[in-house]
């Protein structure tokens, strides 16, 4: 990342998170549970299908934007399928952070290994559980962590199943695409195409006025000149 490299790291609570791969979450304050197993559970928005009984392979829609006055590259349509995801919570310290997907606000995080049948202290409960989390560097290095690995399979990307009472198909494949395209720069990007640069001679001037004057685009501008700059996505 501090090559402007950009990653996507994708957990699995089948498996312990490598130590190094927490120690760079935390660094850039991003928190997963320490508890090994622990994942997302939630009694009313899951797959009848697959989690007749753990209720842990939710059924979501797609995000909404986080702010009104920023465009979502996550937006569609459809349902979809998140199992077994390991949750995280977002610092509130760092602006570069943002929450692509979030848990609903009947979800909460649960180890099945527990002899309990009730958490009595889980990691995050609700909308501060994120399933999917994003950020952007000041180099504009972009990190994704997608808490569950499944739901990039191919046998998620357009699966039958039924969501209260009615027929669905999964939409993981298009959402599959849109994470990884923001996170590889694909989307999500401003590009210049051209820079002009003249003097400002205090004169109003039309964009297509400036480009037929000769002279325009120097090389060399002396100390306290004025300079109108302008840039051509």
């Amino acid at each position: 990342m501090k090559k402007e490299g950009n990653v996507l790291v994708a957990l699995s609570s089948n498996y312990a998170t490598p130590t190094a791969v927490q120690s760079l979450l935390v660094e850039l304050d991003i928190h997963i549970p320490s508890d090994k197993g622990a994942l997302i559970v939630d009694h009313f928005n899951y797959d009848p299908t697959s989690a007749a009984d753990k209720h842990d392979v939710l059924l979501l829609p797609y995000p909404k934007s986080v702010r009104p006055d920023v465009k979502n590259y996550f937006a569609g349509e459809g349902l979809i399928a998140v199992p077994r995801a390991i949750g995280q919570t977002l610092g509130n310290e760092s602006p570069l952070i943002q929450p692509i997907l979030r848990a609903p606000s009947t979800a909460y995080s649960y180890n099945p290994k527990d002899e309990t049948e009730v958490a009595e202290d889980p990691f995050g409960t609700g909308s501060q559980l994120n399933i999917v989390s994003s950020m952007q560097a000041y180099n504009s290095a972009r990190l994704t962590v997608v808490g569950s690995a499944e739901m990039l399979q191919n046998g998620w990307f357009a699966e039958k199943t039924t969501f209260h009472g009615k027929a669905v198909t999964t939409a993981n494949r298009e959402f599959a695409h849109k994470v990884t395209a923001w996170t590889f720069k694909e989307t999500g990007v401003l590009k210049i195409g051209k820079l002009l640069h003249y003097h400002d001679e205090g004169v109003s001037k039309k964009l297509n006025a400036s480009l037929a004057v000769p002279g325009h685009d120097p090389t060399i501008y002396r100390i306290k000149e004025d300079v109108v700059r302008i840039s051509l996505l």
